[in-house]
């Protein structure tokens, strides 16, 4: 299609979950219905600690070879923990749990306008936002052949405001609210149980979401990751991922301590830059709380 990047993401592994029980398993787990996971549609979901904070992140949708058995788009680096924690929860579930990423890895093709990227059978829509494009789990030997750079991949999603777990999210430390999983259909409130439902959902319902990661533009060098952020020199949060050439970042910000005030990150200042899919929790500056 005429316009589309395509890049092949070498840190993705393919991870595949099959046996008769492998739906109803997932779905007593992860924050989002397997329902819905089907072979050209994919839901964007996590893992998280029983007391509610993130630890792992996935694109799930159907094995097209067999539809019962689902694969997972996750962090290649932490596979072998997530491999981990699924056995540690599978007793006497009928499940196999299989690492493939030796012969299936991911790519993702999107508009640099943001425009949608059409969803087939191996190419599914980015569940988080049509912006985002679509993902694909390919063989190898594909992935090979495709020359994208992934510098232009997360440049597009800085851009669009949207996390990377492996740059973003700290595992067993950040909450998934506060990742914008909620925002970015990675939870579903209503499908029934799934570890760490109660304070995720009460953390919902009351609106205590303290902290919220958000894009902001630079002014002055690019701030390294682990920056801290301060206003009238208290520390506000932390700088995360970037990209030098947009000169933007993505920033765990105190939604309470911001508004109006002054950012810096070491010598450089940072000015929040917030996108329409997330005033309704973070309203942009100049803008009232009521709209």
């Amino acid at each position: 299609m005429n316009g589309v990047k395509t890049c092949a993401l070498s840190e993705r592994g393919v991870l595949r979950v099959g046996g008769p029980d492998a739906r109803s398993f997932l779905q007593g787990l992860v924050t989002n219905n397997i329902d819905l996971a089907q072979q050209d549609r994919a839901v964007y979901a996590a893992l998280l600690t029983p007391q509610g904070k993130f630890l792992f992140d996935f694109f799930i949708s159907a094995d097209p070879a067999d539809n019962a058995a689902l694969l997972l788009d996750c962090d290649g680096a932490r596979m072998a923990d997530l491999v981990k924690r699924l056995t540690m929860y599978k007793l006497r579930a009928k499940v196999e749990i299989e690492d493939i990423s030796a012969t299936q890895g991911v790519a993702v093709s999107w508009h640099a306008d943001g425009a949608a990227v059409a969803a087939t059978v191996t190419q599914r829509a980015d569940p988080r936002l049509a912006a985002m494009g679509a993902r694909a789990i390919l063989p190898r030997n594909r992935l090979s052949a495709i020359d994208g750079k992934a510098a232009e991949w997360h440049r597009h999603r800085i851009g669009l405001g949207v996390g990377d777990a492996a740059a973003d999210f700290e595992p067993d430390r950040s909450f998934p609210l506060e990742v914008n999983l909620d925002l970015l259909n990675g939870i579903d409130f209503h499908k029934g149980c799934f570890v760490g439902q109660e304070v995720t959902s009460r953390t919902k319902r009351r609106g205590s979401v303290r902290k919220r990661l958000v894009p902001c533009n630079v002014e002055g060098d690019l701030p390294p990751p682990g920056t801290p952020i301060k206003a009238i020199m208290r520390e506000v949060g932390m700088v995360f991922s970037g990209d030098r050439e947009t000169a933007r970042v993505l920033a765990l910000l105190r939604l309470d301590l911001i508004k109006d005030a002054t950012l810096e990150a070491g010598p450089s200042g940072l000015v929040p830059d917030i996108p329409g899919w997330m005033r309704a929790e973070v309203p942009a500056e100049g803008q009232d709380d009521d709209g």
